[in-house]
């Protein structure tokens, strides 16, 4: 089909809908629906508004409780730019003809006008179905024009957009990677050598408990290639207040450990 034809179909359809009675507005909005789906061009041009589209922030935006009714009624705010009005009602007909929304419980609370349901369905056609075919006109029209790009050709550059964006985040992320593991390998390595020296100096020093020391040293030397944060986290506390309890053998050697530690924290 042609542009041209694609917002014919879709108009007929929607008029439908609009001049139909309660009884037979599922059948309307299916048919409607199915009239999207055939079509490229507006397709692809629900696609680009559903693009990020938040539409339970939006059903609290829209559907709004009411402030003139009863506190079980609400109404319906018009979305103030035609993104959010094609998205919003679309996502919404979608739920109506997949049963997800009651469509008799959804116009009585949001399209309450004096106790009719007649009233109501009226309100719901003028509220919501007509700026929705309105809206789709004018910007199928546009497209038609050429005053407004491709609703196809835009979702195509979206799309590339965001393939290239995603490729690019995993070139950052396995770079990311590898630095951390890079880090994470030298970090372990000094803290390594370090302990090592630790435990020289306790077996040439002079320490009465020298056993509980080497232990407490071996324990952290061990758990640090464990990726197990917590286990990390206890040996270097029972490390620290060893530290504090031998101050001369042990200076300088938490700041020094802390900061290794933390790169092997980051990269776990």
């Amino acid at each position: 089909m042609t542009k041209y034809e694609e917002l014919t179909a879709f108009l007929e359809r929607a008029e439908e809908l609009i001049d139909s009675k309660y009884i037979i507005a599922d059948v309307k909005i299916a048919n409607l629906l199915k009239t999207i789906a055939l079509s490229n061009t507006l397709l692809a041009l629900f696609k680009n508004c559903l693009t990020d589209f938040d539409y339970a922030g939006a059903q609290k935006k829209y559907l709004v409780k009411s402030q003139f009714l009863s506190a079980d009624k609400g109404e319906f705010v018009l979305p103030p730019n035609s993104r959010e009005l094609l998205a919003f009602i679309f996502a919404t007909l979608i739920d109506i003809d997949a049963k997800r929304i009651n469509m008799s419980e959804f116009i009585t609370k949001y399209f309450y006008v004096d106790g009719s349901f007649a009233s109501g369905y009226d309100a719901f056609i003028t509220g919501m179905i007509k700026p929705f075919k309105n809206t789709v006109k004018m910007l199928m029209e546009s497209v038609i024009d050429g005053k407004l790009q491709d609703p196809v050709e835009a979702l195509n550059e979206e799309e590339k957009k965001r393939e290239k964006e995603r490729a690019e985040k995993e070139e950052r992320d396995a770079k990311e990677k590898e630095l951390l593991e890079k880090t994470y390998g030298v970090s372990v390595k000094a803290i390594k050598e370090l302990l090592v020296e630790d435990k020289q100096k306790v077996r040439n020093g002079k320490l009465k408990d020298k056993n509980d020391v080497l232990l407490v040293i071996d324990m952290l030397a061990n758990v640090i290639e464990s990726e197990d944060k917590d286990a990390i986290e206890y040996a270097f506390v029972a490390y620290r207040y060893l530290a504090i309890a031998h101050r001369l053998t042990f200076w300088g050697r938490v700041k020094k450990i802390s900061k290794y530690l933390k790169d092997i924290v980051n990269a776990i």
